[in-house]
């Protein structure tokens, strides 16, 4: 009897420690505003910033292609890349160059390298220098000419967007809502103003990037990959700090769903 009730508190001792590692649980109960504040918290926890010239190694690792050792995946491409073929410091013999893609585009507005969020690895990503510049600094959205090269559709000048392959489409949301989650307006000091996703279209230079309720679908639709738990894992041991909507897919709609119309 009494070896049962020392095994009874020890497995009461291992579960709560357990609870009480799990920062999650503090958002249990919380939704709209409430858990965006909660999140932001857990996502900036242990955040070291990166220098621009680390994104290189961070970058070579995070987004190596799991079956060829020495290449890269461009995110929108999902071309493959030799990992040496960088812009600018690209060896003879390379056919295609790859530089730092920023998901979120550091012109909404953090275009100095002491931002935090200009060297935030888990908005940045290897992709085709020729696709980074078609992106330019759009939106997100649906339609527009199709890019084969690029696996994306880029809008006209009217409605400026751009759509990434469905292979893209949920990592790239979860991307784009760590930011808006993370960035807060620098009440840590990281130097970032408050950034926002917003269901309408959005101009340079403001801390704003659309479309908020695509993103939501594109994140429902497409779930967390395992190359996108292994990227995650990646950046992690790198800068430190988490993306919540990788580790808890349910916060999106939670945060956002009620403005969107979806659950």
């Amino acid at each position: 009897m009494i070896f049962r009730i020392a095994l009874a508190a020890v497995v009461t001792i291992n579960f709560s420690t357990s609870a009480a590692a799990d920062p999650y649980v503090a958002l249990n109960g919380l939704e709209g505003s409430d858990i965006k504040r909660s999140a932001s918290s857990i996502a900036a926890r242990g955040h070291r910033p990166l220098s621009y010239r680390e994104l290189w190694d961070v970058l070579k690792d995070a987004d190596r292609h799991p079956s060829r050792p020495g290449h890269v995946i461009g995110l929108y491409s999902r071309a493959t890349i030799p990992a040496q073929c960088t812009e600018g410091k690209a060896p003879s013999g390379c056919e295609q160059t790859w530089n730092r893609e920023h998901v979120w585009p550091k012109s909404k507005v953090f275009p100095r390298r002491d931002q935090w969020a200009h060297t935030d690895a888990h908005h940045i990503a290897a992709e085709l220098v020729r696709c980074n510049s078609l992106r330019g600094n759009v939106d997100l959205g649906v339609g527009g000419r199709l890019h084969s090269e690029c696996a994306s559709r880029r809008g006209g000048a009217a409605s400026g967007t751009w759509e990434p392959s469905d292979a893209a489409k949920g990592q790239v949301a979860r991307m784009l809502m760590y930011m808006a989650v993370r960035y807060e307006g620098d009440p840590l000091g990281d130097r970032t103003p408050d950034l926002e996703l917003v269901s309408r279209p959005t101009r340079d230079g403001e801390p704003r990037l659309g479309d908020l309720c695509v993103l939501l679908r594109w994140h429902q639709a497409f779930p967390v990959t395992q190359q996108e738990r292994d990227r995650h894992a990646t950046v992690v041991r790198f800068q430190g700090n988490r993306n919540p909507f990788i580790d808890r897919p349910d916060l999106a709609p939670r945060i956002w769903g009620k403005e969107c119309g979806v659950r």
